[in-house]
């Protein structure tokens, strides 16, 4: 009887920083249902890839799991891919972080469950040539590429089975493409209409492999969830061992030889590119896309129809670049510290801190969920900080930090690590408190993630930082800041600033920066100049800035001048976190303005309070920075906007001058776990 051969490779992941909860209901919901769905059929033969953050999660509170995943493994059934150990893009990180991460999985593995892994998993389906050399150092023979990427280098549909060879340097890799068919139809589709897909596969007669690689966090819509739609296709396989045969990726290349040579090229599937580009470029995209697709020959189109790269997203999104070079730089700054004794605890951080999830953005989670971006600030302060341990000055650094060609300013200390960046308005751009394991300038901008249509809320035309300086309207309310439609009169956020001074003494920073800008009233430029004065002690947790303002001009300069601070003082999103306005207390989660104050004072859940203070700015506006995407409690908060502000009425040549100061705290006691 004619028949056909099936790789299946399934995928269960869960990120660094997830909730310990989210982990535990879902390993029971899913993955340990999984488990006990293979361990009922056997006569299905499946390969299995576990992400490293999870592995550690079933250590931790489900030995049993890890228990019976080795007894599946001993069967021979069952084949454990590896991958980088805590779901890394390999193809963005050094050769040394590859061999690093691939080589803690294999490690992980051959230890638990005594196997050398032969095939390895492509977090986010990202793909790379480079990636042979890496693949080839660890023991690997053979990885899963997603079918496009095969039809882009030539391959039709007709010959997209089996497996390929491919090659960098000379280093050879199998390459099994996935069934761009299969993908369809698992796990949505009746099981008779898969089914009938493979029976038509095998009258082909020829001897054919098709692959499919699944997520499992991807398939909660299948019919019967997760467990009882494998358990279906699992049992109608076992029915169908006659014609349908199930292979791991090692019988397959033992099996069968190479179909012949590919060159694939580098990419990203085509939705997860199209996510990473920009606002109007994005709905573009997906609308283009959508178009074509209603063509009777897409299929034929589709597979050369892309955009954008998994480096876009660091393109979109500055917060994700900024996390991405802080890596890059501290691991630099590792190898610059011969016979380091933690270096292999600090190496363990930044290989965390190189988590996937959170370094992307789709439709829902990933970069938008804001435990999982401080579990990474978390990681990446901690291993500064231990780097700097012992440490009494300042370190003040200028370098180009986040690639943009334009030099910043990093200063360091055990306490506290900030980012100043003169050419985007003198802001801040990282506030570290290694204590807290928390960057409180960690803050979302909101942008049009939308893929069709308008925006579904504000969006805000700056990119949200410490110490942006505006100029607007007597009368502005906190509503037309929220909704960002009051008129902006200065022309300061965002523009370069002149570093016109910088001395460190000790644990101390005097950073001084200038700009000769304007405020533009019905088509009138009015000459206006900032001066602001970073003046920093690290070791006692105290962050000052002087401003001062001078009508350059020739007319009189009447406006409202508003320090802005974005913060984000931690993830939690039950709303119980006070802040305290003077002697008025509101939630994270309420909207504020009043006259005559001098003190803000916010606290986390955890511990950290944040006191910000003026006798020169007594307007004051807060507002909770919320996305249009949705938790449980409600539209998401990814941070904290407070504004400290003053009337200005300034004549020709005269001046007004501002002084804010804020301190960091641990106080004592938490705020109780929602129940």
């Amino acid at each position: 009887m004619k028949n056909v051969n099936l790789v299946l490779g399934l995928h269960m992941h869960q990120p660094v920083g997830n909730f310990p909860e989210v982990v535990d209901r879902i390993t029971k919901e899913v993955y340990a249902p999984v488990l006990e769905v293979l361990a009922k059929h056997p006569g299905v033969a499946v390969n299995l890839h576990v992400s490293g953050p999870l592995l550690e999660a079933w250590v931790e509170k489900h030995p049993d799991l890890l228990q019976k995943l080795k007894e599946l493994v001993g069967t021979g059934r069952v084949e454990m891919l590896s991958g980088g150990f805590y779901e890394p893009v390999l193809v963005e990180w050094s050769e040394e972080d590859r061999d690093g991460q691939l080589g803690k999985m294999n490690g992980w593995l051959k230890e638990r469950f005594g196997v050398t892994p032969q095939g390895v998993w492509l977090a986010e389906g990202v793909w790379g040539p480079s990636l042979c050399h890496a693949f080839g150092r660890a023991g690997f023979q053979y990885t899963i590429v997603e079918g496009s990427f095969f039809q882009q280098a030539g391959i039709t549909p007709a010959k997209m089975n089996g497996h390929y060879v491919t090659d960098q340097a000379g280093s050879m890799l199998s390459v099994f493409p996935t069934c761009p068919e299969l993908a369809k139809l698992v796990p949505h589709a009746p099981l008779d209409e898969l089914f009938g897909y493979l029976r038509r596969m095998a009258n082909r007669g020829e001897d054919i492999t098709l692959t499919l690689a699944g997520n499992l966090e991807n398939w909660s819509q299948a019919p019967g969830g997760v467990a009882g739609y494998l358990g279906s296709l699992f049992a109608r396989l076992q029915e169908s061992s006659n014609w349908v045969n199930t292979l791991t990726g090692r019988a397959q290349l033992e099996r069968q030889s190479p179909r012949g040579r590919v060159a694939l090229p580098p990419g990203t599937p085509a939705e997860l590119g199209g996510w990473s580009l920009p606002g109007s470029a994005r709905k573009e995209f997906f609308r283009e896309r959508g178009q074509l697709a209603q063509r009777f020959d897409a299929g034929k189109w589709l597979p050369f129809f892309r955009g954008g790269s998994w480096g876009s997203f660091r393109v979109r999104y500055e917060e994700l670049n900024l996390i991405y070079r802080k890596n890059l730089m501290l691991g630099r700054k590792l190898k610059g510290k011969s016979q380091f004794p933690g270096a292999r605890a600090v190496t363990e951080r930044l290989w965390r801190a190189q988590c996937s999830t959170a370094q992307w953005h789709g439709t829902q989670g990933g970069l938008h969920s804001p435990h999982l971006r401080g579990a990474i600030w978390r990681e990446l302060l901690s291993a500064e900080a231990e780097m700097r341990a012992g440490q009494t000055e300042m370190d003040v650094v200028r370098e180009d930090v986040n690639a943009d060609g334009q030099i910043e300013v990093v200063a360091g200390h055990p306490a506290l690590t900030l980012l100043f960046s003169p050419h985007l308005g003198g802001a801040c751009l990282e506030v570290g408190l290694p204590e807290f394991g928390r960057n409180l300038a960690d803050v979302l901008t909101r942008r049009d993630e939308g893929m069709n249509g308008a925006s579904a809320g504000p969006v805000d035309w700056y990119e949200r930082r410490l110490f942006q300086d505006h100029f607007f309207a007597k009368g502005t309310t906190v509503e037309q800041l929220v909704a960002g439609t009051y008129p902006e009169l200065g022309d300061f956020i965002l523009q370069p600033f002149e570093m016109t001074q910088m001395r460190q003494t000790g644990s101390r920073l005097t950073l001084s920066l200038r700009r000769d800008g304007g405020l533009y009233r019905v088509g009138t430029r009015l000459p206006c100049l900032l001066e602001k004065t970073y003046a920093i002690d690290a070791a006692s947790g105290l962050v000052e800035v002087s401003y001062q303002i001078t009508n350059t001009g020739k007319l009189p300069l009447e406006a409202v001048f508003a320090a802005e601070m974005n913060l984000n003082l931690g993830a939690d999103q039950s709303g119980r976190a006070v802040w305290n306005f003077g002697e008025t207390k509101k939630s994270d989660r309420d909207r504020w303005q009043g006259e005559a104050l001098s003190r803000v004072v916010a606290g986390s859940t955890d511990g950290l309070e944040v006191t910000m203070s003026s006798e020169d700015l007594p307007l004051v506006w807060g507002y909770p920075i919320l996305d249009v995407e949705k938790g449980p409690e409600g539209p998401i908060r990814q941070g904290n906007c407070v504004l400290f502000g003053k009337h200005l009425d300034l004549k020709p040549g005269q001046k007004a001058e501002a002084r804010l100061k804020i301190t960091f705290r641990k106080k004592e006691g938490r705020i109780a776990p929602k129940k």
